[in-house]
């Protein structure tokens, strides 16, 4: 199966080809919409930031490496 993706308006039920595909006129093809949106927002991060106190926080690497 060959994809292509291309922008076009979609008007009266009825998407245009561009030009350099019309020789897929006739054929069957798969179509899905995309709507286009040109949303402007802030990346927001899936994540929040966990904050920890580690004053007076000795690491003890063999104790570590005993879990």
């Amino acid at each position: 199966m060959q994809a292509i993706e291309f922008v076009s308006k979609a008007h009266d039920g009825v998407v245009d080809l561009p030009s350099e595909y019309q020789a897929w006129n006739g054929k069957q093809v798969r179509v899905i919409l995309l709507e286009a949106v040109n949303e402007v927002s802030k990346h927001q991060s899936s994540f929040k930031a966990a904050s920890i106190s580690t004053r007076g926080y000795r690491f003890d690497r063999e104790a570590a490496n005993e879990r």
